[in-house]
């Protein structure tokens, strides 16, 4: 059911809203909105410091580093391991 008001209630209820005053925001509202927006774009800046292209560049040059050492690394143990195998070999008077 729809209540039914009368055309003396409804013009009471609207000159409630003739007698309001406007309100404004104070003068340093606009400023402090300035500031938190600005803190927020400097925050997402700190989130992300390093470009994705950066990244995959540097981890490209370490991986390059690193398949190099290791490289230099595994003849280093093969040639000691030739030369150990010779010196046991020598010990037990043997021939390689």
């Amino acid at each position: 059911m729809m209540k039914t008001i009368s055309d003396e209630q409804l013009e009471n209820q609207l000159d409630v809203f003739s007698t309001m005053k406007e309100v404004g925001a104070p003068d340093f509202f606009y400023t402090r909105l300035h500031a938190r927006i600005e803190n927020q774009s400097t925050q997402l800046a700190l989130q992300l410091p390093f470009k994705p292209v950066w990244v995959i560049c540097i981890l490209t040059f370490f991986l390059i580093i690193n398949t190099l050492l290791i490289g230099k690394n595994k003849n280093l143990v093969n040639t000691n391991s030739n030369k150990n195998i010779e010196v046991l070999a020598v010990s037990y008077d043997q021939n390689i």
